[in-house]
Order: structure tokens, then sequence, then C-alpha cells
């Protein structure tokens, strides 16, 4: 059983004075937020409080034209990586690009804003006659994953300019099909008509409408470059009637040659969803593929499918015949075990427990119980203190609304901020988090393959000396106590 240092101790010493904050204060920050949402006056003794922000922005927010510029920029610049700000930045960029103030919008640019905010400024820039570079255009356009009325100025610029290319708009068509936005491939399809013709729409119903434009497709004049459309839409088809997307492969398969992937990719969602709805012909499907079509979950599923059927013998030699890089997944692993003892293979389980026991997961940690080994736990916690936390706004806001009772605006600031911290910050947000004795955050902070094996710092004992000595006085192991 490893020891693991108390989060506390540790972190108390560099944090006190943010968490300690709001607590110390006695104002009441919610009701001073309520009255700024209401356009009421509001009075806060500490002007540096992380909280006041809160005020700020619901003063500024309330009604973005009346409010000085000046006073608008310096919010939004003052901290430009916080939420607040750049929340606020492009609910005033949306503002005064609807008021045709376009000097405006460009003054409040900054990087990292949504798609609209950035179109904002593209149609800003275009309104003043100002240079615009035709690759930065291309690069908006191939952002656009969705219809965003906003776009659309900077995007006829670039059609007028001669810059949006047929392989282009086919490039976002595709995408655009492939992501299931129909609305979007939809706006596409006229534009590319001229270009490619009846491939257009039949692409187009291919997607949209799978059964009905496979049961057409046997009747249209063959057309090679559809081969890729047909093959998705079996595969989509697939997921709701397996056993009518392989009666469609077959009778296509006749009239067109689908490439290896094209086929890999039918064969691969008809065996998988056959598996998932427990149809006996799932087994074959898989058993028909060469083992290279196969990529991890149709190794998974064909496994089901075998267990599902109660044939275990099979469902061994799936798990023997899978990569190893699979193979050796303590998850795979342990299943591998399992079969091996349910035939009665001791020593053969034995192998397959001793590699899942290698791993710190939940199977691996199974594995190691069935064969009496020691956890798998090696921690990787970085043995130089972590620093830097204390000073990022979102985290100083997380805690002081934590230490005001606030928990679900402790989250939302605490959450935007993980989306941006390395590692490092992210282990030194979650001491400072676990000394204000927040500790589901400091769990959230070292979620991930990165860290996940930072276990001095995951799982840290708040109350070491008073787990042990319940563990004691009720006869039980610390851990026990401790969960």
């Amino acid at each position: 059983m490893m020891t693991l240092y108390r989060f506390g101790l540790f972190a108390l010493a560099c944090c006190g004075s943010v968490s300690a904050l709001a607590t110390e204060s006695g104002v009441d920050f919610e009701a001073l937020l309520r009255d700024a949402e209401a356009g009421r006056n509001w009075v806060a003794p500490d002007a540096s409080h992380p909280l006041v922000a809160f005020l700020e922005h619901a003063t500024l927010a309330r009604d973005i034209g009346k409010v000085p510029f000046d006073r608008l920029t310096s919010f939004v610049d003052r901290h430009p990586e916080g939420r607040l700000e750049k929340s606020l930045r492009e609910k005033a960029i949306e503002h005064f690009a609807k008021a045709n103030v376009p000097a405006k919008v460009l003054q409040l640019d900054a990087p990292g804003l949504d798609l609209a905010s950035d179109c904002r400024v593209a149609a800003a820039r275009l309104s003043l006659k100002q240079p615009v570079e035709r690759t930065a255009m291309v690069a908006l356009y191939e952002r656009a994953d969705r219809l965003t009325p906003d776009c659309a100025p900077a995007f006829d610029w670039l059609e007028r300019q001669g810059g949006l290319s047929e392989a282009l708009l086919l490039q976002r068509y595709e995408r655009a099909l492939a992501q299931r936005r129909l609305d979007v491939a939809r706006t596409l399809r006229g534009k590319l008509a001229r270009h490619r013709g009846a491939w257009v729409d039949r692409s187009y119903a291919l997607h949209a409408e799978p059964a009905t434009a496979l049961s057409a497709a046997a009747q249209w004049p063959v057309d090679p470059a559809l081969a890729d459309a047909i093959s998705a839409a079996v595969a989509q088809l697939a997921r709701r009637q397996p056993s009518v997307a392989e009666t469609h492969r077959q009778v296509l398969s006749r009239r067109y040659e689908f490439s290896a992937d094209q086929q890999a990719r039918m064969q691969r969602a008809i065996a998988i969803y056959a598996a998932a709805d427990r149809l006996p012909q799932a087994g074959p499907w898989f058993d028909r593929m060469p083992a290279e079509w196969l990529d991890a979950d149709a190794w998974a599923w064909r496994l089901r499918a075998a267990i599902g059927q109660r044939l275990y013998a099979p469902a061994l030699r799936t798990l023997e015949g899978m990569p190893a890089e699979l193979r050796e997944d303590s998850h795979f692993s342990w299943l591998g075990g399992r079969l091996a003892e349910i035939s009665g293979q001791t020593e053969l389980a034995r192998t397959w427990f001793t590699q899942a026991a290698q791993e710190a997961n939940f199977h691996g940690f199974l594995a190691a119980d069935r064969i009496e080994a020691p956890y798998a736990l090696c921690d990787a916690t970085p043995a130089t203190p972590p620093t830097g936390a204390t000073e990022e706004i979102n985290l100083q806001r997380a805690l002081a609304w934590w230490s005001a009772g606030q928990r679900t605006r402790a989250f939302r600031e605490f959450w935007y901020g993980l989306q941006q911290w390395s590692p490092p910050l992210r282990q030194h947000a979650g001491l400072l988090a676990a000394a204000a004795n927040w500790h589901d955050a400091a769990v959230w902070a070292l979620n991930g393959a990165e860290t996940r094996n930072w276990y001095q710092a995951r799982f840290p004992l708040a109350w070491p000396e008073a787990t042990r000595q319940q563990a004691r006085a009720n006869g039980l192991h610390p851990s026990w106590v401790r969960g």
C-alpha cells in the first residue's frame, strides 16, 4: 500500500490569500451581482477582490452600447485569458457589428475568438476597405463547420476574388457530409452543381436518406465517383438495419469496383452493428474480413459476438489473433484470462492475468487480485513543486466563488481554466483547490491520460492521521477507511 501525502499542508502555504479573500470580506457578492444585473448601483469594499469583475461584467454587458467604450476595452484587455473577458469581448463584437460600427469591432479583435466573431472582424475590415489576405479568408472558410450568417460577407468576398475553388468547395462539402452537417452540405450543393452535376444530388441523397438512395443507386448509371458516398451510405444504414445494408452491399458490389478501404468500411459497420443487435450472422461477417480491415472497435465487437454466442474457444482464438497493441491492453488481457479459466487452461489464464496486471487501471487491478499480485502503482508525480496557478485569474475567481458557497459559479470558472492549463498548472490548481477543501476540483484538475499516474497529486489524504486512528480503533486497514 503506497503512502500518499496530505494536499492541505503543502498547499496552505502558497494559497491562503486567494481562497480566504471572500470568506474574510463578509461581502454578499451574490446579492451585489443581482443588483448589477438589474442595473442598480453597487459598491464593492475591495476593488481588488476577484469577484468584483463579475459586477463590472454585469454592468457592462447590460447595455454595451451605452457604456464608455474605453471602459469596455479596459475590462476585456485586463485579463484576456479570463472567461468573463472573452465572453464580453465576443458579445461586444456582435453588438457593434449589428450596429454597423466596424471601427469598434476591429478595436475589439483578439486571438482565440469564436468563428462568428472572427467573421464579424473580417466583415469589418472589408467594410472599412482595409487590406485583407485571401489566405486568412480561406482559413476562415475551412474553419466553418456550420452555417453562420455573419460569415456571409467574408465568404462572398472570397468567392468574388476567385478564392472558392472547386477543390475548396468539394473539401468543405465532403467534410460536411462526413460530419452529418446536412444543412451545410445543402447550401454547398448548389455551388457545386455546376461543377459536378448529378453527382452532387446523388451523393447528398445517399447521406441524407441512405435506404431510399441505395435502392435507387441500383438503377443509376454507374459513376465511379459515387463509390465512396455509396460505401458511406451502406455503413450509415448498417447502424439501423445491418442485414438490409448487407443486401445493398452485395447488389452494388456487382456494379461498382469498391476499393479495399470502401469495402472495409461497409463490411466493418455491417458486422459491428450485427453484433450489437446479437444477430447470429455477426460472427461469419467478421470472419470473412482480412485482419487488416479490423480496427480496435471491430476487434472488440468480434470478441463480444463470440462471447454473446457462448463460443468461448473461438473468442479466445480471436483474442490471440488481435494485434499485439490491442491484445496486451489490460481490458483484453483480462478477458483472455477469464476465457482461459472457463476453458480450464489455468496456466494460460495466469499468463493473461499477469499481462493485464501490469497496468494501473480497473482491469489491471482485477487481474492482480486474481493472481494475488501487487497493483502496478508507480507514482509519476513531478518532484518539483508546481507553481504558477496562484495568479491565474480563472482559478482566483473559481476559488473565490467556492469560498462564497457558490458551487455552480465556481465550477464554471474552474472548468473553463482546465481547458487551457498545462499539466503542471493543473497540478498546482488542484493543490490550491484542495487547500480550500474543494477536493473534487482537485481530482478534476488531474484527470486525463497525461496525469493519470500522478497518484500523490490526484489522491490527496486530507486527514491522514485521523484515518489511521479510526482504522486502528475499528480494527480495519487504513486503506478501507480512506476509501
